[in-house]
């Protein structure tokens, strides 16, 4: 589900469900023309439709990240606040491969291929599943 699809009141009843939050990056440098831009949007949607469709009732995924000025750190900024507020494991969606770090707040990165290509939904809901069982096994990015 996204963000915008809770009151505060509906929040309250359905936090025990929803554990997970997943974060879009999509790492934009603000040089990019329109046609690049909305290229990387399209990239971006794809990622997210291999976690959001097959885990609807236990994600939230919040408002992408466009653009990067401090890159991973401010990724991981983000993915400790969302513990903070209360989610057990943060999914990053994100288009640039080389921010994708192990360790911190960030339970596992969905990423593109090496080739730019998008990873295999099943690889993907693996990933998923096994960071649910045991964070570790989960730790490097979807898409390697």
């Amino acid at each position: 589900m996204k963000f915008s699809d809770f009151s505060s009141e509906r929040w309250a009843e359905m936090q025990l469900y929803f554990d997970t939050a997943i974060l879009p990056v999509t790492g934009l440098k603000g040089t990019e023309t329109p046609d690049e831009a909305t290229a990387a949007l399209e990239r971006l949607r794809d990622l997210l439709e291999l976690v959001e469709t097959p885990f609807r009732g236990r994600t939230v995924t919040y408002p992408a990240l466009h653009y990067l000025t401090d890159g991973a750190e401010a990724i991981g900024r983000i993915a400790s606040g969302l513990k903070a507020a209360g989610f057990r494991r943060v999914i990053v969606v994100a288009l640039d491969r080389s921010l994708a770090a192990d360790g911190g707040a960030i339970d596992l990165w969905i990423v593109p291929e090496p080739d730019g290509g998008t990873p295999d939904a099943r690889s993907v809901s693996e990933a998923v599943q096994a960071m649910w069982r045991n964070r570790r096994d989960a730790a490097s990015p979807a898409g390697e």
